[in-house]
């Protein structure tokens, strides 16, 4: 019949999906998004501008770089966590000193030669990217002809199939000098894509350039600015699913793309370059926080258009940055296409056989009817899960179905109902067995690790105690310790990537490989972890052959000599613990380390070694402390665990353990929580005394 007819052609043009209905999805999108756009909150995300003011008082663009290196020098003495510059120095300094007389035959020789033994003003600008952790931003470019220089590789860790044939894909990138290059941490991509309608709505979290994956500017300063060594990349069959950095993952589109949840432009979030260089602004107001440097002069940047208006360029990052903090980026997955076909196709078949023809006006009523459901689908998968769900072309076609269609079939609605039905059961009893799983890999979990923890009166020289809670979803935290011998305990603590049942068996087979090397190389904590790191990455090699997931370990051991008060400790990729003693500041350990167990093959682990006082406690913790979230989903984090320690108990480590455990539950009350929550404590109270 004409109707079925139509609604298959209907189907096969979604599915084909060319130019015309993207553009339609994507203002269906911007139309949402000006309907409820995301609410600005006060985050460490700032923005620092040369903007107009900026212009006005120092001057036109370009500066010298010695003027932005004492713009960065202000920014770096606020101490941020990270600094992003969204500015490539890819030409020299024609003010730089050696350069002025290039430009003015008539310089005196002698004023030359003065000129030639002062410093550039390239090597002025990369000392002061050294003083804080800085990200370059690097471009995309189709030019093959451009020089290439070395270049800063993010390591990026690919798990599932190769993403690369998803990404976009550039022969080169544009990237600053070399010497001011080199004292970057690493580099973002600012390739924006816009749309065809020249609207950027989407971000590409990678692309490919000079045959190395990229991550893009906003994700890279999210890596150098938390410390982790590495990104993740997750792809699937239909495309990239998105990345991973420790416990955040951050969702894509199959072509590797996010779409952040923009704000209306605030000017909350930009602070002018001329109120830091003449003082008027604090700079210890960015004490940790995540800072862009970047232009905001009219002119002087391009204007990108958003759903939301115009802002700079500087400014979309900093709101995807802001999105992925916040966990508010706007999710897209190739899954929604099938999904949306499948939209289509049912409110089409809705309408040919459940509408009552013979009755217009209830059929023109239901029709309707279905029209607001589309929009209140689309309207609440925005609003509740951030799922960017097409209700335009479907409901269009609902319009078109709805002109033509002829007859209706009650059977067919039925025959739906019933297995949509079934399916539901279906999913509750799995869901019923999950738990089941769920819960006997929590009590393993458990029952492998000690309970029993030495100290006084059994022992007058050490304290040690530990707690662990799982989460819901089991996760692969453990902890250990072992006495040598009568004078040395060894212990450790350690996170396993992943969460579930396979992280929990991954947990067991980790506990033995750590206890069983302790137990014979002893004291020597570098062989220890050399045949960790071995053992580790074969079965993680195994996993991924098996088509599962990578899976790593972050370790931190050490060996305590109760007789002098010696930490010897290795470090694998692990937060670095706290050592508290009583009226003094907790202090961290240092730590030169190495990355996870299973990331990088033979690789030699350092020792290294701090002196104990008596009565001083050693806090080791996993990323389920400072990551738990309260209610609003904001972090417990780093900053907040030291505040409470520095009023923690330190005359008992069971006490320190149950102070900072109660902490984190307060913050996240309400909460659920979703990684496994660690602490070990081991306290050295001083020699015993042979007398």
């Amino acid at each position: 019949m004409p109707a079925l007819v139509l609604l298959a052609l209907l189907v096969i043009v979604r599915a084909l999906d060319p130019g015309f209905v993207q553009s339609l999805r994507l203002r269906g999108f911007d139309f949402l998004e000006q309907l409820a756009p995301r609410k600005y909150q006060p985050l460490p995300v700032q923005i620092v501008a040369i903007d107009d003011k900026s212009l006005a008082q120092y001057g036109q663009w370009p500066w010298s770089r010695a003027r932005v290196a004492q713009l960065v020098d202000k920014i770096a003495s606020g101490k941020p966590s990270v600094l992003g510059v969204d500015i490539i120095f890819a030409e020299p300094d024609r003010l730089s000193p050696g350069r002025l007389a290039d430009s003015d035959p008539e310089i005196p020789a002698d004023v030359v030669g003065e000129l030639s033994r002062l410093p550039s003003h390239e090597s002025v600008l990369a000392d002061a990217l050294r003083e804080v952790p800085t990200v370059l931003a690097v471009a995309a470019s189709n030019e093959t002809s451009l020089a290439r220089t070395p270049s800063r590789v993010t390591m990026i860790l690919e798990s599932g199939a190769n993403p690369r044939p998803f990404l976009f894909t550039h022969p080169e990138l544009v990237k600053s000098l070399p010497e001011i290059a080199a004292a970057e941490r690493g580099q973002g991509s600012i390739d924006s894509e816009k749309d065809r309608d020249g609207i950027t709505r989407r971000v590409p979290l990678f692309i490919v350039a000079e045959g190395h994956l990229v991550p893009d500017l906003a994700l890279e300063m999210l890596r150098v600015g938390s410390g982790a060594g590495a990104l993740e990349i997750v792809t699937g069959k239909e495309g990239v699913l998105g990345a991973r950095l420790g416990s955040l993952f951050v969702p894509t589109d199959r072509h590797g793309q996010i779409y952040p949840y923009f704000t209306p432009s605030y000017d909350a979030r930009y602070i002018s370059a001329a109120d830091l260089l003449d003082g008027s602004y604090d700079p210890a107001r960015l004490n940790g926080a995540a800072v862009l440097l970047g232009s905001s002069a009219l002119g002087l940047t391009d204007q990108n258009q958003t759903p939301l208006g115009l802002m700079p360029g500087v400014e979309v990052w900093a709101q995807s940055l802001e999105s992925m903090l916040t966990g508010n980026l706007l999710r897209r997955p190739a899954t929604l296409n099938a999904v949306e076909i499948v939209i289509v196709l049912a409110a089409g078949l809705v309408i040919i056989f459940a509408l009552p023809f013979s009755n217009p006006r209830i059929a023109g009523a239901a029709l309707l009817g279905i029209i607001v459901l589309l929009f209140c689908a689309a309207l609440a998968s925005f609003k509740i899960s951030k799922l960017l769900l097409d209700g335009i072309y479907p409901t269009l076609s609902s319009a078109l179905v709805f002109g033509v269609m002829l007859s209706e079939n009650l059977r067919v609605a039925e025959a739906g109902r019933r297995r949509l039905a079934a399916e539901l059961q279906h999913e509750r009893e799995m869901e019923a067995r999950m738990d089941g799983e769920l819960n006997a890999a929590r009590s393993i979990q458990i029952g492998l690790l000690p309970r029993h923890f030495p100290g006084p009166p059994e022992r007058n020289d050490l304290e040690v105690f530990a707690s662990i809670e799982p989460a819901r979803m089991v996760g692969g935290d453990l902890y250990d310790f072992v006495f040598l011998d009568s004078d040395h305990l060894s212990f450790a603590i350690a996170d396993v990537s992943g969460k579930g049942v396979p992280a929990a068996l991954f947990m067991a087979m980790t506990k033995e490989v750590l206890h069983t090397a302790t137990l014979r190389y002893r004291k020597q904590l570098d062989r220890v972890f050399s045949e960790a790191n071995s053992k580790i990455s074969a079965a993680s090699e195994e996993l991924a052959a098996g088509g599962s997931n990578m899976m790593f370990v972050t370790v931190f051991a050490g060996i305590l000599d109760l007789t002098s008060g010696v930490l010897v400790y290795v470090n694998a990729g692990h937060d670095s613990p706290f050592v508290l003693r009583a009226g003094l500041k907790p202090e961290t350990l240092p730590l030169a380390g190495g990355p996870p167990l299973g990331t990088v093959d033979d690789f030699q682990y350092s020792i290294e070694q701090r002196q104990l006082a008596p009565g001083e406690t050693v806090l080791a913790f996993t990323d389920g402390v400072t990551e738990a979230q309260d209610t609003a989903h904001a972090l417990y984090s780093g900053a907040r665990l030291e505040r409470l320690l520095a009023a923690a108990p330190a005359t008992d480590a069971k006490a320190v353990v149950d102070f900072v455990r109660d902490d984190v539950h307060r913050f996240a009350a309400g909460a659920e929580q979703a990684d496994d929550i660690t602490l070990l404590a081991v306290r050295w109270l001083g020699p015993v005394s042979s007398g």
